[in-house]
């Protein structure tokens, strides 16, 4: 590959990163499980990690220093908008969660002593307390449900104008006689 050859590679991946990713990662999570947005999705990324490699293997060769610098720009600019949209997933999960709530009695422990809280929901992941005080983030939280324990990690703990605290905890050590009693408790 020459310079010129090179130039005009690069440009249009930069065009592809900047103007044709974003839209196809917004449409890729509007529609979550639809096979033709993923394989459509899919093969863009494909695309371009191997347009990546392309320029990589000639950038030492024939690029200029602003070509260089233009490059992992890109690159930069396209794994950050990847991880974004796991983050832009993650937190459409954390909204849900919060969203639909219950209400049952629970013991938690963070360190300091057993302490009277709230469950508000659960997952597969992990569980919804409403606490006295703010957790700290990775913080080890024991849950007891009606003599089943679990253990997990606190992950948020946010706390709302009214002054109550809610922590999303991720479970560490769950099993599964806790989650029927967790569900079971929630739908009395």
């Amino acid at each position: 590959m020459n310079r010129e050859e090179f130039e005009k590679t690069l440009k249009d991946f930069e065009t592809q990163v900047k103007k044709r990713l974003p839209a196809m990662i917004n449409s890729f999570l509007v529609n979550k499980g639809n096979r033709e947005y993923e394989a459509s999705f899919n093969h863009l990324v494909d695309m371009l990690q191997r347009t990546r490699k392309e320029l990589l293997k000639d950038l030492s060769k024939v690029a200029k220093h602003e070509q260089k610098v233009r490059y992992f720009n890109a690159i930069y600019n396209m794994d950050s908008q990847l991880r974004s949209m796991g983050n832009k997933d993650a937190h459409q999960r954390h909204l849900k969660f919060r969203r639909h709530r219950m209400s049952a009695p629970v013991v938690y422990d963070i360190g300091t002593g057993p302490e009277e809280g709230d469950l508000l929901n659960v997952d597969e992941e992990g569980i919804l307390l409403k606490t006295a005080e703010k957790v700290s983030v990775d913080r080890e939280v024991r849950i007891l449900v009606s003599g089943k324990q679990a253990r997990g990690k606190a992950i948020w703990s946010l706390k709302d104008d009214s002054g109550n605290v809610e922590t999303g905890v991720k479970f560490l050590e769950a099993s599964e006689d806790f989650l029927q009693e967790v569900r079971r408790q929630l739908k009395e």
